[in-house]
């Protein structure tokens, strides 16, 4: 008997398909076609849905999501898929972006050609019996600047073709670290102006978000060179069509090649009836090729998904701790536990989490930023995150609690440092409320031990495991000894005991313990003079 249901509502290829189908715990549903209100009331009986671009998969869709647990996109764009909304749910999204990346990438190429040399219309031309040579003068792309907004997976590689054509091409991706693109031989600059400054081509390649729609309109076409050739394969929206028709109309833009529209199809839409613009009706992954790459790829991902299994391309869960290497899975487990002492320890409302990561073992990005994602955190601030709201909230997950955050309006944010209060390699938790701000930092010890060693200003040595009694105090004698015995007279041992002060001042202990503390034991410790607090804290 199938343990998992899966419904395809669009049509994907056959490839795709026989996988699931071969999963013999998998039973498929194929419903290429169904309108929303129709699934709405049955996809809570679903443990995954997969589609194209045929189905919008909107909040109220998943409002009661029932068994979902994931949504494949069999391709690279998610604009149908309200992401926030699935994360809110804790359900995965997933697509397959590097299914049909060369058939995007041929295409942006062909596109641009046709643009500049004006193939279309020379073909045109000849068929109708003309011999028109003049008429079709263009330029050559060699020596020109081609200007990429999105180096991402199709950018990079419209970046490595264009090199080839001998184009010097820049780019501008404020996800992407310069060194990558220094790789293939691309100059990034840090502004979208920068690079429509000095472009002759310009060509998209990011998902239409509310960070990109309207990227460029008569703004950003006034600040590029006269004669521009604008390429836009991506997604409609990220190019404003009427100001591009008046760049058009008025030469600003010399032509534009475009494969996707604001509504599709685009009937009556104004830029078809111009010479210069040289259209394809949306067939950017339209290859037999990159058609069963998509299929297969989201049909494997859905498979493992479901089996527990390790997958990638999900864009709300940019990471799974498992294909961390050793070490960062024990600063992944760190990090969780410092979120939770800090839920436990820490007074008043949580405006701000910072999280720092600092020395070598942080040096690389363990999860690639992209446009697509509306949160992108690196896999340590999510386990931060998760811990934190762990001890106070049900049902948190490592999807759900970026959106957590935000929801509760807490700024969150993170950088990386060569150093920190004289310790080279360590994670940091500065938690900031309307009442104090607290800083927890830990590393991980040769013997792969998981230790705190700062809490607030003091120097600690802490292994992050089990039960503790944390209690702070006046600096004098006795009060720890008085501690110990509240403690024994209750048959309560003690496993470990670490202790900061500042010299005529106040000091901290975090105490582990072996048996639990009852809330009586706990009165009875505050009741010794010179305590100023103590609470249970469970890591």
């Amino acid at each position: 008997m199938a343990q998992f249901k899966v419904i395809v509502t669009d049509n994907i290829a056959r490839e795709g398909v026989d996988i699931l189908k071969r999963d013999g715990s998998i039973d498929v549903d194929l419903r290429p076609g169904i309108k929303n209100d129709e699934l709405k009331k049955i996809i809570g009986d679903y443990d995954a849905i997969i589609t194209r671009s045929g189905t919008a998969v909107t909040a109220e869709l998943v409002e009661n999501p029932g068994k979902l647990k994931i949504i494949g996109r069999a391709g690279v764009g998610l604009d149908n898929v309200d992401i926030e909304a699935a994360s809110k749910k804790g359900i995965i999204v997933m697509n397959a972006p590097t299914g049909n990346t060369f058939a995007a990438t041929e295409l942006t190429m062909g596109i641009m050609l046709a643009a500049a040399r004006k193939i279309p219309l020379a073909n045109s031309s000849l068929k109708s019996g003309k011999w028109d040579r003049k008429k079709f003068m263009g330029f050559q792309l060699y020596n020109k600047t081609l200007g990429i907004i999105g180096l991402g997976r199709i950018g990079g590689n419209v970046a490595v073709r264009a090199k080839g054509f001998g184009m010097k091409v820049i780019a501008y991706d404020p996800y992407i670290k310069k060194n990558k693109a220094e790789a293939v031989g691309v100059k990034l600059y840090d502004t979208l102006e920068d690079v429509l400054k000095e472009s002759d081509v310009l060509t998209v390649h990011t998902p239409l978000t509310s960070e990109t729609q309207n990227m460029i309109t008569a703004r950003e076409i006034g600040m590029m060179k006269g004669g521009v050739i604008i390429i836009n394969c991506a997604r409609g929206g990220i190019v404003n069509e009427s100001d591009l028709y008046d760049a058009l109309e008025s030469g600003k833009v010399f032509a534009a090649g475009i494969d996707v529209f604001e509504e599709e199809p685009p009937l009556g839409n104004k830029l078809l009836e111009l010479e210069n613009v040289f259209v394809t009706p949306h067939i950017g992954a339209n290859t037999i090729e990159g058609q069963e790459g998509v299929a297969l790829l989201i049909a494997e991902q859905v498979v493992d998904a479901l089996h527990g299994r390790a997958y990638v391309n999900a864009v709300n869960i940019p990471f799974m701790k498992t294909p961390l290497p050793e070490h960062m899975q024990r600063y992944f487990d760190l990090v969780q536990k410092m979120g939770k002492l800090a839920a436990q320890l820490v007074k008043g409302r949580p405006e701000e989490i910072k999280i720092i990561m600092v020395g070598k073992n942080f040096e690389e990005d363990l999860c690639e930023r992209t446009f697509d994602a509306p949160i992108s955190y690196q896999p340590f601030t999510v386990a931060a995150l998760k811990g934190f709201f762990d001890i106070t909230l049900k049902d948190v997950s490592y999807i759900n609690a970026p959106y957590l955050a935000k929801d509760r309006n807490i700024l969150v944010s993170e950088s990386k440092t060569d150093q920190f209060d004289k310790f080279n390699d360590l994670i940091v938790f500065i938690i900031k409320t309307d009442q104090e701000e607290k800083t927890i930092a830990g590393t991980v010890f040769s013997d792969r031990s998981v230790r705190i060693v700062l809490f607030d200003r003091f120097h600690l040595d802490i292994i992050a495991e089990g039960t503790f009694l944390y209690f702070r105090n006046i600096d004098r004698p006795g009060i720890i000894g008085k501690v110990g015995t509240v403690l024994g007279n209750n048959q309560i041992n003690i496993a470990g005991f670490d202790l900061a002060r500042q010299s005529g001042g106040a000091a901290i202990a975090f105490v582990s313990v072996d048996n639990p503390i009852s809330k009586k034991v706990l009165d009875e410790i505050l009741k010794i003079d010179g305590l100023i607090e103590a609470r249970v804290v469970r890591l």
